[in-house]
């Protein structure tokens, strides 16, 4: 029996999970951000939480990174996108700089460099001592 081949982007099947079929195909025109369902499952229950407010600033962050470097959006920008002023923002970066999931490098006549190195390697964390204790509750 011959199988047929799905597309991939990325290495995943893309034909059951088009972007466009979970929206709507106009909606996706302008673009999407990828966001991980681990992050979407586990921000607010990591060791030290992240608020909601903050969960938005990280999916506009990722919004603007393109690749494995630090995306580069100014305060400015991500605050009108939010519906909130640049104090507020920096405000929820601090608070997450503080947490130890974001590294601002401060760059001077540009905008500043976001790392999200350390969020990530949390959510990884989080995840396998969630995925254990899943293993866990099966073999009981």
């Amino acid at each position: 029996m011959r199988r047929r081949k799905e597309s991939t982007n990325a290495g995943l099947p893309t034909s059951k999970r088009d972007v466009g079929k979970r929206w709507t195909p106009e909606l996706v025109k302008s673009g999407w951000t990828p966001v991980s369902d681990s992050f979407l499952e586990f921000y607010a229950d990591l060791p030290t939480p992240i608020t909601t407010a903050e969960a938005m600033l990280v999916i506009h962050l990722v919004h603007f990174k393109w690749d494995e470097k630090a995306p580069f959006p100014g305060f400015k920008t991500i605050a009108k996108r939010m519906g909130m002023t640049d104090t507020q923002v920096r405000n929820h970066a601090r608070s997450l700089e503080r947490k130890g999931y974001l590294q601002r490098v401060k760059r001077i006549g540009t905008t500043n460099r976001f790392h999200l190195e350390k969020l990530f390697e949390a959510l990884e964390r989080h995840e396998a001592i969630k995925a254990k204790e899943r293993e866990g509750e099966y073999q009981s």
